[in-house]
């Protein structure tokens, strides 16, 4: 039985095409761990890469992980399952397990995020330098018609789908070298090898979004623009080249954009501004097309004045327009001795002391370390961007300098996904606020 909808024009790959296509981009020894969870098409992923290494990667060597949710009480006889053909296949293979509380909402969102933390960590013990998934092009049409249900707007991002590769934590990348293949296509290579796959029941849950717009896609194909990827780097690489030419940031707190650089008729200025709105707001995601709409209409106007939006104030003076975090609902977060925690989700505050410490707002910045830090900005701008700043103070004590804690701006946007689209413009940011670029992927 077809469990894909195909559609006109699309082109697929042969699951053991995919794989040797994917196999043959390595010119250096890589340790691949691949994620299997039993089901049709991680199980073909393993075995089509197995096969395709056999005739040409002899530089590459395999291992395997699979994550057993604890959600339904037979997963861990079939992580068990998996093992055992990983086994026959001489493949080493983990089982993790998503132990604790499963929450009552967001069941798949708090999932998936456990899955890559749990394979993320597998990775880091046993020094994988990529993880694969089997992601088909399936997938990607269901992940195409969500996004597009969301917002019908030309200017969706969403609609370039899934990126082939992602990378997680800011330091693993993960890859999808099945993301033009037919689920069906993939079934039917492993049952020529006399091999089978489990099925899961919540594949069949109308309780899950995905599983809702998998069962009206036969009666409403979904076709997927290949154009839509390109345009989307394309535009990422623009805002990247606009941002590291008209651009500045002030000790990761405060962005500027000159007045004759406001453009909000050009794509590039819009893109860039909403990346540098959600990352000094420490949002994960951009501003919805609804706000950026008033943020647009705002500056069309080309007067003077403030307005908010996603945790961020703007500022547009004569000389500029000003960006930063505005005061409410800063936090105050306790970090215990040789630890680390996020603060306001735009700082990674790492204790190195031995006594635990404190972080919050810098309210009561004094005007000499305004002038010291924020020399070149005007007063009315400086001294809201300082009470957004991190100060640190021990246990107790009032503001203390402690060379043993360090504070590194974290990039909401980026730093836990990255698709590959998005990597110039992540790099273009991570210089702007002094931070590392962001690593190529392997192929």
């Amino acid at each position: 039985m077809s469990v894909d909808t195909r559609t006109p024009n699309e082109e697929t790959i042969a699951p053991l095409a995919a794989a040797r296509s994917f196999v043959g981009r390595f010119r250096k020894p890589t340790h691949i761990l691949v994620a299997i969870s039993g089901g049709s098409d991680s199980t073909g992923l393993l075995l089509a890469l197995q096969e395709a290494k056999a005739v040409g990667g002899d530089d590459l060597r395999f291992s395997a992980v699979t994550v057993d949710h604890a959600l339904r009480p037979e997963s861990g006889d079939e992580a068990r399952t998996v093992a055992m053909l990983c086994a026959e296949l001489g493949i080493p293979h983990t089982i993790r397990r998503w132990d604790g509380v499963k929450p009552a909402s967001g069941l798949s969102a708090a999932s998936r995020l456990a899955r890559y933390r749990l394979i993320a960590d597998v990775a880091r013990e046993i020094g994988a330098d990529l993880v694969v998934t089997g992601h088909t092009i399936g997938d990607q049409r269901e992940t195409v018609a969500m996004r597009a249900a969301r917002s019908a707007g030309s200017d969706n991002l969403g609609l370039s789908g899934m990126a082939d590769a992602v990378l997680y934590d800011a330091h693993l990348w993960i890859m999808r070298p099945f993301l033009a293949c037919e689920r069906q296509a993939i079934r039917d290579y492993v049952s020529s090898r006399s091999r089978h796959w489990l099925d899961d029941p919540s594949n069949e849950n109308t309780r899950y979004e995905r599983v809702r717009v998998r069962q009206t896609l036969p009666h409403a194909p979904m076709l997927l623009d290949e154009c839509a990827a390109v345009r989307r780097r394309s535009l990422s690489e623009r805002t990247a080249v606009f941002l590291r030419e008209h651009a500045q940031v002030f000790h990761a707190a405060l962005a500027r954009l000159a007045s004759d650089c406001v453009n909000p008729d050009l794509p590039e200025f819009r893109h860039g501004l909403a990346a540098l709105i959600a990352t000094l707001g420490g949002r994960a995601y951009f501003p919805a097309a609804s706000s950026m709409e008033r943020v647009l209409h705002f500056l069309k106007t080309g007067e003077n004045g403030r307005m908010t939006v996603g945790r961020v104030l703007l500022d547009r003076r004569r000389d500029g327009l000003y960006i930063f975090r505005e005061q409410r609902n800063l936090p105050q977060l306790r970090i215990e001795p040789h630890g680390q925690s996020v603060w306001d989700d735009r700082f990674l505050v790492k204790n190195g002391t031995d006594f635990p410490i404190d972080v919050l707002a810098d309210r009561a910045g004094d005007a000499a370390r305004v002038v010291e830090l924020f020399h070149s900005t005007p007063a009315g701008v400086a001294k809201p961007v300082m009470a957004g700043l991190p100060q640190i103070a021990g246990a107790g004590e009032g503001r203390v300098s402690m060379p043993e804690v360090t504070i590194t701006p974290r990039f909401a946007p980026f730093d836990l996904f990255l698709p590959r689209f998005d990597l110039e413009l992540a790099n273009a940011i991570a210089n702007l606020f002094g931070r590392p670029a962001y690593p190529q992927p392997p192929v």
